[in-house]
C-alpha cells in the first residue's frame, strides 16, 4: 500500500526534476550566446509586425492612390498574389515551429520551412490544370515563362552500338553521357543523400522516380528514356555512386 501511495509522488518528483534540468539548460545556453548575436534569440514579434504592416502599406500604394488608379486589374492581382505569399512566409518567420536545424539561425529554416510550403501549395495547384493553362499561368511569376521549349526526347533511338554514324560507333550512349542533364543529376543526387542519409530510403526513391518518368513521358518527351539510360547510367551509376 505504502508503494502505490508513493509511486504518483515519485513521477511528480521526477518531472518536476526533469523540468528543473530542461530550464537549466535553457539558462545555460542563453548564457553562453554571443552578447553580439544574442538580440537575435529574443522575440521581437511586435517589432516585425508592425515593420511589415507598414511595407504592407506602402506596397499596396494607399498611400498614394491616383498612381494606383492606374495599374490593370493583372498587375493588380500579381502583387496582392505576392503580398500574400510575403504576409504568409513573415508568420513562418515566427510562429512556425521550430526545426532541429539551428545553425546559423532557427528562424532561417522556418522560413525555408515556409518557402517548401508555398511551393507545396503551387504544384498542387498546377496539378488540377492542363498542360496549357500551367503554361499560361507561369507567365503570372515571369513574363518570359509560359511558351514551349523544344525538348530532346532520349528515348528515340536506343541503339547502343551505331556502327553507322559517322561521329562514333557509340553515339547515342555518348550523347547521353555528356548532356548537361547528367551534372544536375549527380549534383542533385548528392546533395539529396546528404539530406536523407537513408541507404534504402534513397533506393526506394530513385526507382520510384525512374518509374514517375515512364508514367509521365507521355507529357514531357525529356522523360522519354531507354531503358539502359533509366536502369544502367541512372539508378546503377548516377545515383549509386
Amino acid at each position: 500500500m505504502s508503494m502505490e501511495h508513493n509511486g504518483p509522488m515519485l513521477v511528480t518528483a521526477k518531472a518536476q526534476a526533469a523540468e528543473e534540468k530542461d530550464e537549466s539548460k535553457l539558462c545555460c545556453s542563453a548564457d553562453e550566446l554571443d552578447p553580439w548575436t544574442a538580440w537575435a534569440y529574443r522575440p521581437h514579434t511586435i517589432s516585425l509586425l508592425l515593420i511589415g504592416a507598414g511595407l504592407l502599406i506602402w506596397a499596396s500604394g494607399a498611400l498614394n492612390p491616383e498612381k494606383t488608379t492606374d495599374n490593370d486589374r493583372v498587375t493588380s492581382a500579381k502583387r496582392g498574389v505576392w503580398a500574400m505569399i510575403a504576409v504568409f512566409l513573415g508568420y513562418c518567420l515566427l510562429q512556425a515551429p521550430s526545426t532541429v536545424l539551428i545553425r546559423p539561425h532557427p528562424a532561417i529554416w522556418r522560413l525555408v520551412h515556409g518557402i517548401a510550403v508555398v511551393y507545396l501549395v503551387a504544384l498542387t495547384f498546377l496539378l488540377f490544370q492542363n498542360r496549357d493553362d500551367a503554361r499560361q499561368f507561369m507567365k503570372f511569376v515571369h513574363p518570359d515563362l509560359g511558351v514551349e521549349l523544344p525538348e530532346r526526347s532520349y528515348g528515340a533511338d536506343c541503339h547502343i552500338y551505331t556502327p553507322e554514324n559517322p561521329k562514333s560507333r557509340f553515339y547515342n550512349v555518348y550523347e547521353t553521357l555528356f548532356d548537361e542533364f547528367v551534372i544536375a543529376h549527380v549534383l542533385g543526387w548528392w546533395g539529396k543523400a546528404i539530406m536523407i542519409r537513408s541507404q534504402p530510403l534513397l533506393w526506394l526513391l530513385s526507382i520510384g522516380f525512374e518509374m514517375m518518368e515512364v508514367t509521365f513521358n507521355h507529357m514531357l518527351p525529356n522523360f522519354n528514356e531507354c531503358w539502359w539510360d533509366s536502369i544502367i547510367l541512372d539508378i546503377l551509376i548516377c545515383n549509386w555512386f
